[in-house]
């Protein structure tokens, strides 16, 4: 591209308020004018963030950078009549921009990202299925967006996660990653040269319910032995009690608690067993997708180092020798990820060709 088609763009976005001057760089050693320094505007707009699950939902307002400004977190009630549920995301939505406004935050809200477990049709902007909420070709977008005068995207949840470690996190450092976030279930995704794998119907790298250990413990998908019924945390909690009768009722902060203290029962269970299971099936997704790194996120990953260390011993000798230099590695990001990845699904479309027009749309250019 020539100097005056980049002086052009960026003279455009300076004025639409996108970008802004923060002062000259060094000459180089030839010398020569000092070039000016340019820097994206995290305050151009604000995005609304949900975050949605069978048991609780977040709702956070954030800036371009995925920065929370207000949130708030409610238990999740699911009706059986979809719209009811969704009004209830809506009213508080609208109360939280409300509450913003009051405080004197005037940034214009541009979109409304939602990430959600279950099979989601990015392009229709529909949750085509979803086991845990029982529900069936919900058209999120649509009617969100048709209540609240913005734009509304709807992704996976896992995926969402993987756009904002590609955003924000340790994908930053490649364009070959996959990032497994590890709760009560296992959600994956995977990003080959800066682009997320989706397949035919976005139902693209849904590892968790892969087949690793033959007439294993029964999925709720009506399988047995996949992967998220051995390496979950609700596998790690039941694996306790199983064993354990006294275990029965533990939950994982207090199990992790234990767990650093020493227990070596616990210790036993979180090594040889779930750090096991989930070496096993990363090595999986490094014998197919050959990936510079794995991302693991989740609260499971406070355990520390050598719950990383025992991860990684599985899965690379379960490898072929072309991934064994990929590196395993737990999440850098901080503060509410899932609101995050919601907003960073929003953030990724506001910079790309296909939707950027959508997102910042004409009435802000007045």
């Amino acid at each position: 591209m020539s100097k005056p088609a980049v002086s052009s763009i960026v003279e455009e976005l300076i004025t639409e308020g996108l970008v802004w001057e923060t002062g000259q760089g060094q000459s180089t050693v030839a010398g020569g004018k000092r070039p000016i320094l340019l820097e994206l505007n995290k305050d151009a707009g604000l995005i609304v963030a949900v975050y949605f699950n069978e048991q609780w939902y977040e709702v956070a307002l954030t800036d371009l950078s995925a920065n929370v400004l207000e949130s708030i977190k409610k238990p999740t009630v699911i009706h059986k009549d979809y719209r009811q549920t969704l009004d209830e995301l809506i009213n508080d939505i609208q109360e939280l921009v409300q509450k913003a406004r009051a405080k004197g935050v005037y940034q214009p809200i541009l979109a409304c990202g939602i990430a959600m477990k279950g099979l989601v049709n990015t392009q229709l902007g529909t949750l085509q299925y979803s086991a845990i909420l029982d529900w069936r070709e919900i058209p999120v977008s649509e009617y969100m967006s048709n209540q609240l005068k913005w734009p509304v995207y709807i992704e996976n949840d896992a995926r969402a996660i993987t756009i904002a470690e590609m955003l924000f996190g340790n994908g930053m450092k490649t364009g070959t990653f996959a990032c497994v976030s590890l709760a009560l279930g296992i959600g994956t995704g995977v990003v080959i040269k800066n682009e997320i794998v989706r397949g035919a119907n976005d139902g693209a790298v849904t590892f968790a319910h892969t087949t690793i250990k033959e007439n294993g413990p029964l999925c709720s998908c009506g399988n047995r032995g996949c992967w998220e019924t051995l390496a979950s945390v609700s596998a790690f909690l039941r694996e306790l009690a199983d064993r354990k009768a006294e275990y029965r009722h533990i939950e994982l902060n207090q199990a992790l608690k234990s767990f650093h203290e020493g227990d070596p029962f616990i210790t036993d269970v979180l090594l040889n067993y779930t750090a096991y299971w989930m070496g096993v099936g990363i090595a999986n997704i490094l014998n197919i997708f050959n990936p510079e790194q794995v991302i693991i996120q989740g609260e499971i990953t406070t355990a520390g180092e050598d719950f990383r260390k025992k991860i990684e011993e599985v899965a690379i000798s379960r490898t072929l020798p072309v991934s064994r230099k990929a590196t395993i590695s737990f999440s850098q990001l901080s503060g509410p990820v899932q609101v995050k990845g919601a907003a960073a699904v929003v953030i990724n479309h506001f910079y790309s060709k296909e939707y950027h027009r959508q997102i910042w749309r004409q009435e802000f250019l007045a």
